[in-house]
């Protein structure tokens, strides 16, 4: 009987370890944001035409239906100029927090935007970040329109 919770122990052991190496192969940061050229077609910086206080009120509106886990997103800072506006938001991750930032940027024809999402503790997220950019980025993109 002591002999098969040792092995059970170390199967459970070994399983955990090799769950945590594959997770740091396949998912190596805890961190993820939108790019001009990112090699992700669905990630790249987003350009709607927009003004940057419609942009920054509708997002406001936006963050609040969005939920990750079954709990919703919260708006943390909402800061606009007269060239940019910088939104800050918490994104509620089983047990931890990621913070998530929308930057939006004046153009020539109406605003560009990059978003960026970190997790707050860890080295790996399995994806995580990745999925809140997709999400907050498909509700802008359904908002106002992917150019």
């Amino acid at each position: 009987m002591k002999k098969k919770i040792i092995v059970g122990i170390g199967i459970g052991v070994a399983s955990l370890v090799g769950l945590l190496v594959a997770a740091r192969t396949f998912y190596p940061t805890n961190i993820a944001g939108t790019a001009p050229e990112h090699v992700e077609a669905v990630l790249r910086t987003r350009s709607y035409k927009t003004d940057l206080k419609t942009f920054r009120a509708e997002t406001e509106k936006i963050i609040p239906t969005l939920s990750t886990w079954g709990r919703n997103w919260r708006l943390i800072s909402a800061e606009e100029n007269e060239t940019s506006a910088l939104i800050k938001t918490e994104v509620p991750v089983v047990v931890f927090t990621d913070d998530l930032q929308i930057k939006a940027e004046k153009s020539i024809d109406g605003i560009v935007v990059n978003v960026h999402s970190n997790s707050r503790v860890g080295k790996s997220d399995l994806g995580e970040n990745r999925r809140h950019l997709l999400q907050i980025l498909e509700a802008l993109d359904a908002k106002f329109g992917k150019n």
